[in-house]
């Protein structure tokens, strides 16, 4: 039996989240994916109670490293490097941290949210991608310059993993 189709809402009227709002959902998301990729655990911080600026933690069996994750079509994915403002706030939470604290940059290819994700035949791709850098030892400036040679794939994970790892190991 073939069911007739019935007129979908127009999507314009289902939209619940401002466009930074789901700027923001879509960056961790998409990092939550990255983590997933690399079979490691990925705890959010809950919305609002990211008091020590951190968004996320990824959960390894030692100890959790911590992100800041912030989204934006505001950058080209190509290029060498980006530059984003800090908080003062920000960095003084971050440089208390004995554990390694990294800053995400998720880059959008546009900023038209259904640009965002290209559903086909032969799979789903998401217009993006994610850089980063650690903060909580080198940042000191208001700006945070993330470098696109240290691009977040799942490789990267076993990086940060010896990087919490070797905050639980004395010094030569």
């Amino acid at each position: 039996m073939t069911v007739p189709p019935r007129d979908l809402p127009d999507p314009a009227r289902i939209v619940t989240l401002s466009q930074s709002g789901a700027k923001g959902r879509f960056g961790v998301s998409y990092v939550r994916s990255i983590i997933s990729q690399a079979g490691v655990g990925f705890t959010e911080t809950s919305p609002d109670e990211d008091v020590l600026a951190i968004d996320a933690t990824v959960d390894f069996a030692v100890a959790s490293a911590r992100l800041q994750i912030k989204c934006t079509a505001g950058f080209s994915i190509q290029g060498k490097s980006a530059t984003w403002q800090s908080e003062l706030h920000w960095r003084e939470q971050w440089s208390q941290s004995a554990l390694p604290v990294y800053f995400v940059l998720v880059i959008l290819d546009a900023d038209d949210r259904p640009q965002w994700i290209r559903h086909h035949d032969a799979g789903t791709d998401h217009r993006a991608a994610a850089f980063w850098v650690r903060v909580n030892r080198t940042e000191t400036g208001d700006k945070i310059r993330i470098p696109k040679s240290q691009r977040l794939t799942a490789s990267v994970l076993a990086q940060w993993h010896q990087e919490v790892e070797a905050c639980f190991t004395p010094a030569a």
